[in-house]
């Protein structure tokens, strides 16, 4: 029987009040533990609050890795009152822009406070668009700058046998395992993650910042069992690199978000064995997913992976399929279908009449049904004509010793139309010179697709899920160069 959060949370309390539900650390990083006993006694508190801003009402959480902000997100799920995680440290502008999204939906925005009291916030807005119920929301759009949210349909419920998703089952997921949650919590991987978490009894360890050797230390010291991970997170680790024996405990690791370089995929499966990768492909809206386990992807090196409970369906420009090998835009249908009201600002995905839906991007089936992503029209350099992946660029500087992170990106030309750029980030206390970085991408690629310039900066601008912030890059790679 399908249990409401609040049930679900006391049911755990009263049959293992003194298991530990959450690991954090205040401030100082210094380690504090919550037992079930005391998650579901704090989220009863919270929750007895949230009941009585009304019907219409949504809550923001400040949804850093902190036992503050989980139990808050537990609490407004428990009240079954739509929670909208939000980035602490999000930019007033922007901040302001998600507030009017939740405005035009709801009556009332309220914003959780550190005493998880619901403080009213006065949005912009306007009449607020009548909806079917909601359990939480969902930002997306970071890698475009134009950030919409998405709706989850509520309550929330918890049910044994979709408690996770039959697709997360698949990645060595286990009921009341240990788990850590790296990436943060207003960002849509680590929340349902978390969400699952609450409600499978698991043990979720909250690392509030990243940094690749504590992390290492984390799944080594808690026995972790189960983790998810951008390529940003795991490119990083392995350059920690981590002693033999430190993921021995995890049974599964999951990577999502941005795509994964191939040296960086290969050292996992040399790390952990490919039966213990895995790779998933979906999006905010909930269009549909894709699940690819290591040896697959070693037979199909690139491949995100089929559809799990799925449909794909690659479209041409006029809408019409295109046979296995052919790029085109990819479309899923997956049972429950995307519909207008799933969104608050009119962003809506396309679809087709039948019920397929695309974020935009791109790919090509094989004919074993195996899903390859081909970079968004965006994010494609033309040079001259010809075309140009910038994630193929990407990971030939990657493979540079000395680069820790690398974007590629189109420069304007005044005969070719676009040259390759490319922003730089140097490990530390690494020194390269912009002419020996192209000699290396020119043993690897084409000469089209070699960098003609190069930045070199201190970091590149990626959202919370490893993605390129393109539009936050300078418009000339050469502004403020730093000479080597």
């Amino acid at each position: 029987m399908a249990l409401p959060v609040h049930r679900r949370i006391d049911e755990v309390a009263r049959a293992e009040p003194d298991r530990t539900a959450l690991v954090g650390f205040d401030a100082d990083l210094v380690e504090h533990t919550v037992s079930w006993r005391e998650l579901a006694s704090r989220v009863a508190d919270a929750a007895g609050a949230l009941r009585v801003v009304g019907a219409g009402s949504c809550v923001v959480v400040e949804a850093a890795n902190t036992v503050a902000a989980a139990t808050g997100i537990a609490a407004a799920l428990a009240a079954e009152v739509p929670v909208f995680p939000l980035n602490p440290a999000t930019p007033p502008a922007e901040r302001d822009l998600l507030l009017g999204l939740l405005g035009r939906r709801f009556d009332r925005v309220h914003l959780l406070d550190e005493r998880h009291r619901p403080r009213p916030v006065d949005v912009p807005g306007g009449p607020a668009r009548p909806g079917g119920p909601v359990a939480y929301l969902l930002a997306t759009g970071a890698s475009t700058g134009v950030p919409k949210i998405s709706a989850r349909p509520g309550p929330l419920r918890y049910d044994p046998a979709r408690t996770p998703s039959l697709v997360i089952r698949q990645t060595g997921w286990r009921t009341g395992q240990r788990q850590l949650v790296v990436g943060p919590l207003y960002h849509a991987a680590p929340f349902t993650a978390f969400v699952d978490a609450l409600l499978d009894v698991n043990t979720v360890v909250l690392q509030p910042f990243f940094s690749p050797a504590w992390t290492v230390e984390l799944i080594a010291g808690h026995g972790v069992e189960w983790v998810q991970l951008t390529p940003t997170h795991m490119r990083e680790i392995l350059a920690a690199n981590p002693a033999p024996g430190s993921f021995d405990s995890l049974r599964g690791m999951l990577h999502t978000a941005a795509r994964c370089d191939p040296a960086t995929k290969r050292g996992w499966l040399d790390l952990l064995g490919p039966h213990r990768v895995f790779e998933l492909y979906g999006a905010t809206e909930g269009i549909g997913v894709t699940l690819v386990r290591g040896d697959e992807w070693l037979a199909r090196p690139g491949t995100v992976g089929r559809g799990f409970l799925t449909q794909i369906r690659i479209l041409d420009d006029d809408g019409a399929p295109v046979p296995p090998g052919t790029t085109g835009t990819v479309f899923m249908r997956t049972p429950q279908r995307v519909g207008r009201s799933d969104y608050l600002d009119g962003l809506v995905v396309r679809t087709t009449p039948d019920g397929f839906a695309t974020v935009g991007d791109r790919g090509r089936l094989d004919p074993d049904g195996y899903l390859h992503l081909q970079p968004r029209d965006h994010g494609t350099i033309n040079v001259g004509g010809e075309k140009v992946d910038p994630d193929e660029v990407e990971a030939a500087l990657l493979a540079h010793p000395a680069v820790a992170d690398a974007v590629a990106l189109a420069v304007p030309h005044r005969t070719l139309g676009s040259v390759v750029g490319a922003h730089v980030v140097l490990r530390p206390d690494a020194t390269v010179r912009r002419a020996e970085l192209a000699a290396h991408c020119g043993r690897r690629l084409a000469g089209y697709k070699i960098p003609k310039h190069f930045t070199f900066v201190d970091q590149v601008p990626r959202s919370a899920a490893g993605k390129v912030q393109r539009w936050r890059l300078a418009p000339n790679p050469e502004d403020g160069a730093t000479p080597r």
